[in-house]
């Protein structure tokens, strides 16, 4: 079972690469807009299994509302598209963070030098739009990055059109594993001239 979330059809094809059931929430880049709340779960074939996982959708109710089922629809459309747009605006925004003297770590696999680089160039058809950095400093500093954005709003999610900063140990409940000094970034939509500038500016001594 994979949660392809982060990595969309347009981007990985879990299936393809031997899962068995692949989960998706709906929420983030399938419908694209942050407006519905929703889950997918694919399988590969129709066996047994899946058929009793149908049971349990069809006696427990968990069926999709129409309206949130049209604006999946809606946000379908436009996918492959979006994402598009937002991995090559992540390609972006990653180098110019690698690069940058107030960084001291770029988690991105589409970075030559991620761990991850070679497997995601293996599987994905692109890097995703996801990616987190790590600032030179302490937690006060990532928040107070975070906080100077203008373009990029303080929200923990991801998958929308507009791009979303976020502080990510101070979210996760206590103890957590994520360093201190780590934001977090949903890249979206906008201009990457705009999202350049606004990082740039945040990170700024």
């Amino acid at each position: 079972m994979v949660d392809s979330t982060w990595a969309p059809p347009p981007v990985q094809r879990p299936l393809e690469l031997g899962a068995d059931l692949v989960l998706h929430s709906l929420t983030k880049y399938l419908s694209g807009h942050s407006d519905v709340t929703g889950g997918a779960l694919i399988a590969r074939k129709a066996d047994d299994f899946f058929a009793h996982i149908r049971t349990i959708q069809q006696t427990a109710g968990a069926v999709l509302d129409p309206f949130s089922a049209w604006l999946t629809l809606r946000g379908l459309r436009t996918l492959a598209v979006r994402l598009q747009r937002q991995c090559e605006n992540a390609r972006r925004l990653a180098v110019f963070l690698r690069d940058h003297p107030c960084v001291v770590r770029v988690h991105y696999p589409g970075l030559p030098e991620h761990p991850g680089h070679k497997v995601a160039r293996r599987q994905m058809r692109d890097f995703g739009a996801m990616l987190s950095f790590e600032v030179d400093g302490d937690a006060e500093r990532a928040l107070a990055v975070a906080a100077r954005t203008r373009v990029f709003m303080r929200a923990t999610s991801l998958g929308g059109t507009e791009s979303l900063i976020e502080h990510r140990a101070s979210i996760e409940t206590p103890p957590t594993r994520t360093p201190p000094n780590l934001v977090r970034l949903s890249i979206g939509l906008e201009h990457v001239d705009d999202l350049l500038a606004d990082l740039s500016q945040a990170l700024e001594d």
